[in-house]
Order: structure tokens, then sequence, then C-alpha cells
């Protein structure tokens, strides 16, 4: 069983409540009290236990047992590297090994209708219901909240009433699309599961236990028939439309004018209430008789002290809770937040100031390192220094160099904002496809790129990075309507890899006769045409290597004799060794 804590506010209140009852000791009544006491916290305890447990399992069963395989799945069928029928045979064996999912769902944007899998067991509980069972379980995105959609969660909860069913919709957005699309991974995930975690719970053989909605829905319940805690439902209701997440736990007059006690606490999974209670005729029944004859003096003191206690306890309590809310924005990735509301002139003031500053300096930190390359912050948060030092090593490493061609001609009459905007929508799809292709942006040179690629399979990378750029051409020109191409250059190597420069301005790069050359191959490259080396065309895959073209050796700068290249195209022509050496196409 999980340790009972208690926050700051409640901890001042517990201590306000045993000042007040001191006059219980003078009147010699201290075994009272301390039973008193103890059978309260006991029954809070319990209530805010199988609470906090409850929703540990509902998170538990929706984010690991759940979302985890579906994550795989998701990754799985996105990208073109598996075929239609590969996709399927994937869903199909999500919906075989994953019992709570009734149906996969793919909607892949432009395309008429989406791919859907459904589990056969559920499919046929369906049909004794429904005459078109899919069009149950099939989800139209039109419905949904687009916010909530684009995300990865719950997106709909909805109740099949002729099967007494509940299910959930949770999306996935696929972040590498199919077919260059966007795409989204639909699952409907029967609830039945949580039904029989509340129903087995050890908790409703002494209580009752229910999940309510923004609704005022039951979803599940221990107890059948009406529920009309009208007091419990409004609490439960206010803190889902507020959507505070801490385990509350307090009494409850009922229309009947008996007291329920009750624990409500939002699992971050459901937009549900979790709703422990327990009678207070049934939590207290051993006691009641002792404390009869003490509940005057008892209710004067303690009503003076939590008082005084609640209002001293929300002058501490608010601006931490405040600082710690900021906290969680933070932590989630939001550096726009701030501490604000809190006016206090003591350290609690302080440390909201501080923790807004350091949050200043986090930003400050993270844009920072949009201007530097990988490798640099790799070697910042290698150093086992204040400092990087100057100096370099060597290292093997693949250098790509793509020059923007026609971009002069296009910047000449046309307005430099609008030129700009085209510029950086060329430049974020080369950085993008270098990324997807495990490389490092080590610089942007006026309309040209320059990119490292690392490990065992750096060669293979550049070149089918270099493939991938000159076929997005065409797409960023039907985007930008710009006629503009490509002139890219790839050698692979031998370097000095590191931090160039002076103490005051340095820069992480990679220097070498290597790099100098896949420049110059950059700037002899036709349009549309990605120049390597043979140390290059060693290197790669036969298959990929079979790719590319033979072309006449060519003299480039620093180099005594003609360097032997060969090319690649957007649609590859004859392969190494065929008669169209010496050729490109036209």
């Amino acid at each position: 069983m999980p340790r009972f804590r208690l926050n700051l506010r409640s901890k001042m209140m517990l201590f306000a409540a045993v000042i007040a009852m001191l006059p219980l000791l003078v009147a010699g009544q201290s075994l009272i009290r301390v039973a008193r006491d103890e059978l309260k916290s006991a029954a809070n305890e319990q209530l805010a236990a199988t609470a906090g447990r409850l929703t540990r399992e509902f998170n538990t069963f929706f984010e690991y047992s759940l979302l985890t395989p579906l994550d795989l799945i998701r990754n799985a069928i996105g990208g073109d590297k598996l075929g239609s029928a590969e996709k399927i045979a994937i869903l199909r064996q999500g919906i075989a090994d994953l019992p709570d999912v009734v149906a996969l769902q793919v909607d892949v944007e432009n395309l008429p209708r989406p791919i859907v899998v459904a589990q056969e067991a559920y499919f046929e509980k369906l049909q004794s219901a429904f005459p078109t069972p899919m069009e149950v379980l099939r989800v139209d995105p039109a419905t949904l909240d687009p916010l909530k959609a684009s995300a990865r969660s719950i997106v709909a909860i909805t109740r099949v009433e002729e099967t007494d069913d509940w299910l959930a919709t949770a999306s996935l957005p696929i972040e590498e699309g199919i077919g260059g699309r966007k795409a989204t991974l639909f699952a409907r995930i029967n609830l039945a599961r949580l039904g029989d975690l509340i129903a087995n719970d050890p908790f409703a053989r002494t209580g009752t236990i229910r999940v309510i909605d923004a609704q005022r829905r039951i979803v599940f319940s221990t107890q059948p028939g009406p529920y009309d805690h009208e007091s419990v439902i409004a609490k439960a209701l206010q803190l889902l439309d507020a959507g505070i997440a801490t385990i509350t736990v307090e009494p409850f007059v009922l229309a009947d004018g008996s007291t329920s006690l009750a624990a409500i606490a939002l699992p971050r999974a459901f937009p549900w209430g979790i709703l422990v209670e327990k009678s207070e005729a049934d939590a207290y029944r051993p006691i009641t008789d002792m404390v009869r004859d003490l509940l005057k003096w008892l209710g004067i003191g303690l009503a003076a002290a939590l008082l005084g206690a609640a209002l001293f306890a929300l002058g501490i309590s608010r601006p931490i809770l405040r600082i710690t809310q900021t906290a969680l924005r933070v932590a989630g990735g939001d550096l726009e937040a701030r501490v604000g509301g809190v006016r206090t002139r003591d350290e609690i003031g302080d440390l909201a100031k501080r923790f807004n500053d350091m949050i200043v300096q986090l930003n400050e930190r993270f844009e920072l390192q949009k201007f530097v390359s990988r490798e640099t912050m790799k070697a910042i948060q290698g150093s086992d220094r204040h400092t990087v030092s100057l100096g370099g090593e060597r290292r093997r490493v693949a250098v790509l160099f793509a020059d923007i061609r026609g971009y002069t001609a296009y910047a000449e009459n046309r307005d430099p904002v609008e030129v700009v905007t085209v510029l950086n929508d060329y430049f974020q799809q080369l950085a993008d496809l270098v990324a997807a292709h495990h490389g490092d942006i080590d610089k942007f040179v006026g309309d040209q790129i320059m990119a490292v690629f690392y490990g065992s399979h750096m060669t293979k990378h550049a070149a089918e990075c270099a493939i991938a750029i000159m076929d997005g051409m065409e797409r960023a020109a039907s985007r930008t309507g710009a006629d503009l191409a490509i002139g890219i250059g790839v050698h692979v190597g031998e370097v000095v890899a590191g931090a160039m420069g002076s103490r005051q301005r340095k820069d992480f790069t990679v220097l070498g006769d290597r790099v100098n050359l896949a420049a110059r191959l950059c700037a002899n490259a036709a349009r549309g045409q990605t120049l390597i080396t043979r140390d290059v065309l060693e290197d790669l895959p036969p298959k990929l290597a079979a790719q590319a073209t033979a072309l006449d050796p060519i003299a480039v700068k620093g180099k005594s004799r003609p360097v032997e290249v060969f090319a690649f195209y957007k649609t590859a022509p004859a392969p190494v060794g065929a008669p169209a050496v010496g050729r490109h196409p036209g």
C-alpha cells in the first residue's frame, strides 16, 4: 500500500486540529482524542490510497499496456519502407496481441476510405446488435476535436448502448506519414477491463467506487442503481472542469442529511473522475459514543484553529502551488510559462522571481542551440571542463555539400522578404532530409549547406540523402513556385574534426582535403546532379552503387591530376560499366 502523503496545507490544518484538541487533554479525554484522530486518518488514508491506486492503474493501462505497443505499430507502418500488405499484417497482428483493442484504423490524407482492421470476436458481438458493425467501429475524423486529434491521446469515449460497452478512441499521428502524405492511426479500445478492475478492488467490500464523466454519466460502479450524491458529483465535475489532478479527500453532506467520506481523483489518461466513498457512520461507528460528549468543546476549538490555519496555509501554499504548476509546464516544454500572482516580500517571493529568471535563461539556452550543430552540442556536453578546448582529432566522415542553383537569378527581381521565405523553405526541407538520414547540418553558407555524416553507414546515408534531396526539389518547387534546382557533391575520408577559432569565438567543424574536394564536386555538379568520388562509390552497398553513372574525370582546384567522378540523378541511368560512361541524361 502506498505511503500516505500530506501536503503543506494539510499539515498545517492537522497541526491546528491538534492545538484545538488541547482542552480535551485538560479534561482528561486524551484517549478519545487519539482514537478519533487515528480513525479519521486511517479512513482518509484508505480512501486516498484506493483512489491513488486506481488512478495509477488506469494510467498504466492506457500509457503502458496500450500506448506503448500502439506506438510500435504506428512507427512500423509509418513511412514507405513496408508495402501495404506488410502494414496490414502488422495491424492484424496488433489486434491479435492487444485484446483490449477492438479496431485499428489508418487514415491517410486525400485517400477516400481509411484502412480498418477489427477484432473478430468483438465484430461478431456487434453483429448481433447492428446490421453494419463496421460503422460502429469506424472513426470519423471530422467529428473529432482537431486539437486533440493532432496529439497522441484519447480523443473520444462513447457508450454502445446495445452491448453496454464503453469504447475509447485513441489518436496517434504518424510522424513519417505514409506515401508522403499525412496519416493518423486510430485505435478503438474496449474499456471493459477497467470495469473489472473497479469491481474486483478490495475496497468494494466496505465502500463504493464509481467512475463519472463530465456529462454526469456513471461509467463504472460497484453498486448498481441510480446515484444521487449530488454534492460529490458537483465536486467531481468542478475538478474535471478545472483539470485538477490532485486527490481530494473530504466529507460530503448528502440530501438525506447523512455524511459520506469521499476521495476524488482524476486519471490523466481519461477525462473521468474516480469517486471512492464510505459513509461516515460506517467509518466512525466504533467511537461515535466516545466523542458525543466532546463535540461541543472540539467544535469550538477546532473551528477557531482551522480558520486561522486555513488563512495562514492559503497564504503559504498558494504561491508554492503556483511555482509547482509552472515547474510542471516547464518540464512539459512550455518555456513561455511564468510564475504569476506571487507578491509576497519574503523567501517565497524571492523563489518565484529566481524561478522566472531561470526559465528565461533556459529559453535563451534552447534558442542558442538552434544556431549550432548537433556535434557542437555533443562536444560541449562531453567536455570535462567548463569550456571546449581548441583543437581537433582525425575522424573518418562523409561530407555533403548542396548548392541551390538558380537562386541568384530568382532573387534579383524579388522582394528580399519573399526571397528569404523561399530560401528558408528550401533549407527546412534540406535540413529535415539530412536529419532523417542521420546527418548533421554543419553550416549554412549563402544558398549552400554543408552536412556531415558519422558512423559505420555514413557513406550510404550521405548518398541516400543526396538522392532524397534531388527527389524533393520538385515538391519544394511546386510548394514555393520557385524554379530552383540543386547541385550536390559527396566525398568520404579522414578529416580533422574539432573546435576551431579563438577563445572568444569558436566553431566546431570539420576541415581537410576531403572537405575541400566535396565542395569542389558540388561546384562542378550540374543542376539536378550529385557528384561522388570513387572512394564513395566503393563504400556503397552494391545495389546503391549500381545506380551511379561513371563520368569523365574532371580537373578541380587543388588537385594535380583529374579526379574520377560518378553521378547520381533523380532517375538513375545505366549502372557503372555500361555504355553510358562519360554521358548523363540531358
